[in-house]
C-alpha cells in the first residue's frame, strides 16, 4: 500500500472512531484532532465516509453525525472543545458515565471533564463527592457565577466554552 494511501486510511478510521464514540463532532473539532489535514482534504474524507454510509454530514451546522437521527449533546460538544486543547498530549480518551462527560489521559495525568449545567450545582456536588479518584477534574460551567457553588473534590480548573470553541480556564479563589 502506498504511504499516502495508508495515511489516508488512518485518517478515515480515526475520524470514524471519533464520530462513533462521541456521536456528533464538528468539522472544526476534527480539524483540531488532525491539524495536518487541510480543510479541503478533510472535507473530501468526510464526503467519502458519508458516501460509504459510515457517517452523516450536516453541512448547515458543520457537524459529523454517527447517524442522521443523532442529536448533538451540548455537554459533550463543550467537553470535546476542552479535549481539543490537550490533543497534542493525549494518550487515550473516551466517553464516560454521568456525571462525568468524558475522560482522557496524557503521559502524566488523568482528567475527567464534567459539564455543570446552570441550577445543577447541588446535584453535581452530591454526585461527584461520592466519587473521589486520582483524576483531575475540569469543570465546564456556563457562567462563572456557578464557580463558588461548586465544592466537589479534585477540581483542577473551571472553564467556560464558547460555541466557536474558545475555552477559558479559571482557578477557584
Amino acid at each position: 500500500m502506498h504511504l499516502y494511501q495508508k495515511e489516508h486510511e488512518n485518517h478515515l478510521s480515526g475520524i470514524t472512531r471519533l464520530v462513533s464514540m462521541y456521536q456528533a463532532i464538528s468539522t472544526e473539532q476534527i480539524n483540531r484532532f488532525y491539524p495536518e489535514l487541510p480543510r479541503d482534504k478533510l472535507m473530501l474524507l468526510v464526503r467519502r465516509l458519508e458516501k460509504n454510509g459510515r457517517i452523516t454530514f450536516d453541512p448547515e451546522r458543520e457537524l459529523l453525525l454517527y447517524t442522521k437521527d443523532c442529536t448533538p449533546d451540548p455537554s459533550m460538544m463543550k467537553a470535546l472543545w476542552v479535549l481539543t486543547d490537550f490533543v497534542d498530549a493525549l494518550t487515550y480518551h473516551t466517553i464516560s458515565d454521568f456525571p462525568v462527560t468524558l475522560t482522557f489521559y496524557t503521559d502524566s495525568d488523568a482528567y475527567e471533564v464534567i459539564h455543570v449545567p446552570p441550577e445543577k450545582e447541588m446535584l453535581m456536588n452530591h454526585a461527584l463527592s461520592l466519587k473521589e479518584g486520582t483524576e483531575k477534574r475540569l469543570a465546564i460551567v456556563d457562567s462563572t457565577e456557578q464557580i463558588p457553588r461548586l465544592t466537589f473534590p479534585d477540581i483542577a480548573a473551571f472553564c467556560t466554552v464558547t460555541d466557536t470553541g474558545q475555552v477559558q480556564y479559571f482557578k477557584k479563589q
